[in-house]
């Protein structure tokens, strides 16, 4: 959920909630002149939300060191990006005077390369960027999300086939010849068994003790 240590602020419930905890991040780092640059991750179901231009404000006008990713999978839950959104997504963060652009999301050396270039600049103390990721949700929203009837099923299978990033990355590497096949396998069985592994430990894990049920509580 959260490793401080590492600089992983955490995960919330929130929708929208990460870009108000990254912005505090980036006043802390400008501050401190630690050279750090804070990252927040949030769907386009966020760009409803009013603390996002809230915090998009304060940051181009502090020029403070963060970016704001927009991961849009074209739902917002049940409902098409299409129908909640309306006008482009990057003249958002323009009209804050923030650099805006897009990237395809399931392309992983196009995103590094990307998120590189917008690290450095702000690091420079060029201010603030917004990118958005094109990307898509395989599954359901949530568990219980198993119809999906607000999408068809050939148009999953269309982005599971011609757009997965697993398969862009193993192609380009197999053309380059940077890599070679029994390798690829090897990787997937040694991710499957480690999966394998971590299910079987959870489900043999037993319930915690009565007597931690007040343990972390705050008040």
């Amino acid at each position: 959920i959260a490793d401080p240590e590492t600089g992983n602020l955490g995960a919330n419930a929130i929708v929208g909630g990460s870009a108000g905890i990254a912005t505090g991040a980036a006043l802390s780092a400008k501050m401190r002149g630690s050279g750090q640059v804070a990252v927040c991750f949030f769907g386009d179901g966020a760009l409803g939300q009013g603390l996002l231009y809230e915090a998009m404000n304060m940051a181009a006008l502090w020029k403070l060191p963060v970016i704001y990713v927009c991961e849009n999978n074209l739902y917002g839950e049940y409902t098409p990006c299409g129908e909640t959104v309306a006008g482009e997504i990057l003249a958002r963060a323009r009209a804050f005077g923030i650099h805006a652009e897009t990237v395809d999301g399931q392309d992983v050396q196009a995103v590094h390369a990307t998120m590189e270039r917008l690290v450095t600049r702000a690091r420079r103390g060029e201010g603030p960027a917004f990118l958005e990721c094109k990307t898509y949700r395989y599954y359901g929203h949530h568990v219980g999300d198993v119809n999906r009837d607000y999408r068809t099923r050939e148009e999953e299978k269309e982005w599971m086939s011609a757009h997965d990033p697993l398969d862009t990355l193993s192609g380009r590497l197999l053309k380059q010849g940077l890599v070679d096949q029994g390798v690829l396998d090897r990787i997937l069985t040694d991710v499957k068994s480690e999966i394998d592994k971590g299910v079987e430990y959870a489900m043999a894990a037993p319930y915690p003790a009565p007597t931690q049920v007040d343990e972390d509580v705050y008040a």
